[in-house]
């Protein structure tokens, strides 16, 4: 197997390795003429090795994670991301500080992907049940602390776009993400 890409060679050599010289070396004797053999620390499993890439929009600068779902846009609806843009904003971010994830593409991805592959430490689901995402329940509009991410589930961006009342309720918990 050969594998170039930075990502490739972290999943594929996410363990430790050690350059060990004979075993006899350790036992008090001389060292022997054999080579040295790599002793390979074994901790994950496979699954834990297994990697899913997303792709997304922004640079994910502040490891801001917004999940989103639109079947018919890449990313989002151009006038909701224009949207988004002016709550970032009022955060003082920019979508560089984010990364934009349309689960629509990745209808099984877990918290855990997302979490390792784009190094959150802040989430917002915008319609996203948690659960789908293999989450504990978690209350709606109320940041919530998971595996070291804080987590904000709340409507649906275009739902929520079209109500005042819940442009309200999103803004005064945002604003403390």
């Amino acid at each position: 197997m050969k594998a170039e890409h930075a990502l490739a060679l972290q999943i594929l050599m996410n363990e430790d390795l050690y350059l060990i010289d004979s075993v006899s070396q350790f036992a008090g004797e001389e060292q022997s003429s054999q080579p040295p053999s790599v002793a390979v620390d074994i901790k994950g499993t496979l699954a834990e090795a297994e990697a899913v890439a997303f792709d997304y929009h922004g640079e994910n600068n502040k490891y801001f994670a917004i999940l989103v779902n639109y079947p018919s846009h890449q990313y989002m609806a151009p006038k909701e991301l224009e949207a988004l843009q002016s709550i970032l904003g009022a955060k003082k971010m920019e979508i560089k500080d984010v990364a934009i994830v349309n689960l629509n593409k990745y209808p099984t991805a877990s918290f855990q992907q997302l979490k390792s592959f784009l190094v959150s430490s802040r989430m917002v689901l915008f319609g996203i049940n948690p659960q789908t995402l293999q989450l504990p329940s978690i209350p709606s509009n109320q940041i919530t602390e998971h595996g070291g991410v804080k987590i904000l589930a709340t409507f649906a961006f275009g739902e929520m776009m079209a109500d005042v009342d819940k442009k309200k309720i999103f803004w005064n918990v945002m604003k403390n993400l």
